[in-house]
């Protein structure tokens, strides 16, 4: 459980000026037996109650009498965590398999709705010659005002729609800035690494949300943006990547964050060795803007956690999650 109440501080600074990039470290502490004496046990166990129930955890039993001996764990929720993700694992581990995706998955369905009113005839104009590109096989991408139709032949189905209008409406929810860049800055790579891609495949979907795509109950019903396959003999990297903001996550220990290695233990569950599981986030934040939580995480220790970030690192992070995901041969090289 982190309680921060430090002030979030920002300053301008004018040219010339040195400055220092010194930061200031958090005070940490734990509870005594001293502290829990003058605690509401109650609130404190139906605030776990609460907590658990947000997870859908509903067959953990936390017992009111074992409070105290729990309380004198300073990490009492990553430690609910721990053990019912380990228990469920446990349950699950002779259940698992994989499946094949057919054509008939809610997730390959590439049918928008677009709500316009009818007085906006440009936009509908353009709409309509999208339409047109699109029927006659000719469309190779498409931009108008704030609406962007971006085409990638690796994508399964065309085209990924980009919208920041308030003059359109569009379902399924069209991608936000982080997805649409990372479908940019994809693209290009794979055009240039013609030798590497030679001999391999690579193919990518974009997930649909709770309902329709492919979920992780492990990380409270994740539902990351992109899966992202590359096919190399007789092995198949299954990579999953979720361009996000870092600024609401509650720092390295987020179950999102720390989704690389959860996933690597599904993948030892699963047992086969011809499929090899991988996580990504991409973060659209700079790193400095994320630094008020990072004092004893450095940028390369989040590349270690697989968080790359993607307007400090647009040259190379492509380059570096392909590299990663398929450790034998380095992208770069060819």
């Amino acid at each position: 459980m982190t309680v921060d109440w430090y002030p979030k501080n920002q300053a301008q600074q004018s040219k010339g000026i040195h400055r220092t990039d010194d930061t200031g470290m958090k005070q940490q502490g734990e509870l005594k037996a001293k502290h829990l004496a003058f605690m509401d046990l109650d609130a404190v166990w139906f605030k776990l109650q609460h907590f658990k129930n947000e997870r859908a955890w509903h067959n953990l039993n936390l017992p009111r009498e074992r409070l105290v001996s729990l309380l004198s764990n300073p990490e009492l929720k990553k430690y609910i965590d721990r053990y019912y993700k380990y228990r469920k694992q446990e349950w699950e581990a002779d259940f698992l398999e994989y499946y094949q995706l057919g054509g008939d998955e809610k997730n390959f369905e590439n049918e928008y709705q677009l709500r316009i009113e009818a007085s906006q005839e440009v936009i509908l104009q353009k709409l309509d010659e999208l339409k047109q590109a699109l029927t006659s096989g000719q469309f190779t991408g498409m931009a108008f005002g704030n609406l962007q139709a971006s085409w990638f032949g690796q994508h399964l189905y065309q085209p990924l729609l980009y919208c920041k209008s308030n003059l359109v409406e569009v379902s399924p929810v069209s991608l936000n800035d982080g997805e649409r860049d990372f479908v940019l800055d994809l693209r290009p790579v794979y055009e240039a690494k013609r030798p590497f891609f030679a001999q391999r495949k690579l193919y990518l979907l974009r997930n649909m949300s709770r309902g329709h795509g492919l979920g992780f109950f492990e990380v409270g019903n994740f539902y990351p943006d992109f899966i992202l396959w590359l096919l190399d003999g007789d092995r198949q990297y299954v990579t999953f990547v979720d361009p996000k903001g870092l600024r609401n996550l509650e720092g390295p220990d987020n179950p999102k964050i720390r989704f690389y290695r959860t996933i690597k233990e599904l993948e030892a569950c699963l047992g086969d060795p011809t499929v090899i599981l991988n996580f990504f986030i991409i973060a659209p934040t700079p790193f400095q803007q994320v630094r008020w939580w990072t004092e004893d995480l450095s940028k390369d220790q989040f590349t270690k956690c697989q968080v790359l970030f993607q307007k400090d690192d647009r040259q190379t992070y492509i380059e570096h999650l392909l590299t990663t995901v398929n450790a034998r041969e380095q992208v770069g090289m060819e």
